[in-house]
C-alpha cells in the first residue's frame, strides 16, 4: 500500500516484490522507481522524482540498495553489531517527502544497485528509473550500468 498526501503511510519492505503494479489509486497513473541512499545526488534525484510524481499524479517507489560488499558485521566492545542502513534512512526520507502530497513506498534490498533497480522497476511495471549522478567512477556508475541494461527510461539527475 502506498502512503499519500501530507501524512504518508510508512511501510518499509525488504526483498523481492511480487510482479504487477501496486494499486495506486487512479487508472493510468504512473510510477517512478528512485534510487536513494541519503547522499546529496540521491536527494536531488528524489526531489526531481517527487516533482514529476506530483505533476503527473504518479507514485514513487523509493529504493535503498545495500551493496553486497558492505561489511555485514561491525564490532563494538567485542560484540557483533549488525548495521541497518535502511532503518537509518527512514527519518531522512520522511523529512524529504513530508508535505509532498504524493504516494510513495520505501523498499530495501541487497545486491548490485543497477540490477536491483531494474528488477524492481520491472516488478512494479514502472515508467522510469530516477537516479542521482555517481560520486565516483569506481566499478562504473549505477547510471551508466542502467543506461546499458534498463528496459525503460532512466533519468540521471545531477
Amino acid at each position: 500500500m502506498f502512503g499519500s498526501g501530507t501524512d504518508p503511510h510508512w511501510e518499509p519492505s525488504e526483498g523481492r516484490l511480487p510482479a504487477g503494479r501496486f494499486e495506486i489509486g487512479k487508472d493510468g497513473a504512473g510510477l517512478l522507481v528512485v534510487g536513494y541512499d541519503g547522499s546529496d545526488p540521491s536527494r536531488n534525484a528524489l526531489a526531481y522524482a517527487a516533482g514529476l510524481a506530483r505533476r503527473d499524479d504518479a507514485a514513487l517507489v523509493v529504493v535503498f540498495v545495500e551493496s553486497l560488499y558492505t561489511p555485514p558485521l561491525w564490532f563494538f566492545a567485542g560484540s557483533p553489531v549488525i548495521p541497518d542502513a535502511a532503518a537509518d534512512l527512514t527519518e531522512d526520507l520522511r523529512d524529504e517527502l513530508k508535505g509532498a502530497g504524493i504516494r510513495w513506498r520505501f523498499v530495501s534490498v541487497r545486491g548490485d544497485a543497477a540490477r536491483e533497480l531494474e528488477t524492481l522497476a520491472g516488478a512494479y511495471k514502472a515508467d522510469a528509473i530516477v537516479v542521482g549522478r555517481s560520486r565516483s567512477s569506481l566499478g562504473g556508475s549505477v547510471a551508466a550500468k542502467l543506461a546499458k541494461r534498463a528496459r525503460r527510461t532512466v533519468l540521471v539527475v545531477p
